[in-house]
């Protein structure tokens, strides 16, 4: 067989798993994953129902693949959005602007992902995701570290700040994913900003307050300075 033979057959091959990933993505977003059977995905594309076993071998196999597909792609697209800014601060902004357009770019995907199974392949959900989507996150993390650092909040427990901020981006991209477009709102940009703004104001009065209570502390009560005269 001729190199280019192979190449084309490669070609076709590639491009057949390309399709059963994209219909079974839809599938599984619109009927929900259990609903979904190997027959039915063939049937969609008009593959004899063995054709799916030569690319995987069921189900789960699919659906792990899909989730590691979406959390390539957000990890790309997170180190592109971070890399275009060099202030920490705005690059905390631009990146939770990101996660959340990613979401509304990828509706289907990130509805598999987050909103799929509670039992993977006997993992729960929490475990699974944590796992293959460590990269993203541990990224996450370290962008609002070092906008912390920069703008110099120091709260009681950073890492509880930096999850409580990305469960809240994640919260924001799953109410307008599963919502649409919100009632008198033309665009979800207006939500986005505002919700980052009030985080951000959110932390930095914590923080005050913190700095306030620690030099109040510091002080001697009103009974010791008696004392000490």
């Amino acid at each position: 067989m001729s190199s280019r033979s192979s190449s084309r057959k490669e070609e076709r091959r590639d491009r057949r798993r390309q399709d059963i990933l994209d219909v079974a993505s839809r599938l599984f977003s619109k009927l929900g994953y259990e609903n979904v059977t190997l027959r039915a995905i063939a049937e969609e594309l008009g593959y004899a129902h063995a054709t799916l076993y030569r690319y995987f071998p069921d189900k789960s196999h699919l659906l792990a693949h899909i989730c590691r597909e979406t959390f390539n792609l957000a990890v790309a697209e997170f180190d592109a959005i971070a890399a275009s800014s060099g202030d920490p601060v705005e690059r905390l902004f631009q990146t939770s602007r990101g996660f959340v357009h990613f979401g509304l770019k990828h509706p289907q995907h990130f509805r598999i992902v987050f909103f799929g199974p509670e039992d993977r392949s006997g993992v729960r959900a929490g475990e699974y995701i944590n796992e293959i989507g460590r990269p993203l996150f541990d990224r996450l993390v370290k962008v609002f570290k070092e906008c912390a650092d920069s703008a110099g909040l120091s709260t009681a427990d950073p890492l509880l700040d930096a999850h409580t901020w990305w469960y809240s981006i994640f919260g924001l991209t799953q109410v307008l994913i599963t919502q649409g477009k919100l009632p008198h709102l033309s665009a979800p940009d207006r939500v986005i900003e505002q919700q980052i703004q009030i985080m951000w104001a959110g932390l930095k009065a914590v923080a005050r307050l913190k700095q306030v209570s620690s030099k109040s502390d510091q002080k001697p009560s009103a009974e010791a300075r008696f004392r000490r005269k």
